[in-house]
């Protein structure tokens, strides 16, 4: 189930893009719960620093985080940059879908950047692919 839409400022976008997408239940309820450990009034970073509320957390404080749930929840870490391995597997696991809906539902402004950087080949669709049996029709 989709809840109301989340919105993702320009100033935080690396592309200087506002974007809007829905968010699923389970997604809003863990920002939700994030939310209410650090009440604040107005705008502010989901994860902010330790030291200074006003900006966001480093990276590499993120990425530890990351590697950490990874270890806790049993999980191999995936090749690739920290989080853009799991943006990769997860427009990957969408390529039976739309592009353009996809492209948004990610935040990408271009069906480039989605199909060449972040769209990957894997198994099961590459045999879907060889598998697929096209009807034939007889030109006349």
């Amino acid at each position: 189930m989709l809840s109301r839409l989340t919105m993702w400022p320009a100033d935080t976008d690396k592309m200087g893009k506002e974007w809007r997408c829905p968010l699923t239940g389970m997604g809003r309820q863990a920002v939700d719960r994030a939310l209410l450990k650090r009440p604040i009034v107005g705008a502010g970073w989901l994860f902010p620093a330790a030291k200074d509320q006003s900006r966001p957390v480093r990276v590499d404080q993120a990425s530890a985080w990351l590697r950490e749930a990874e270890k806790l929840a049993g999980v191999e870490h995936l090749d690739g940059t920290c989080f853009h391995a799991y943006r990769r597997l997860w427009a990957t696991l969408r390529k039976d879908l739309p592009d353009v809906d996809v492209a948004q539902a990610g935040g990408w402004s271009s069906l480039v950047a989605l199909k060449t950087a972040y769209q990957r080949p894997d198994a099961a669709t590459i045999r879907r692919v060889v598998m697929h049996q096209a009807e034939l029709r007889e030109v006349r």
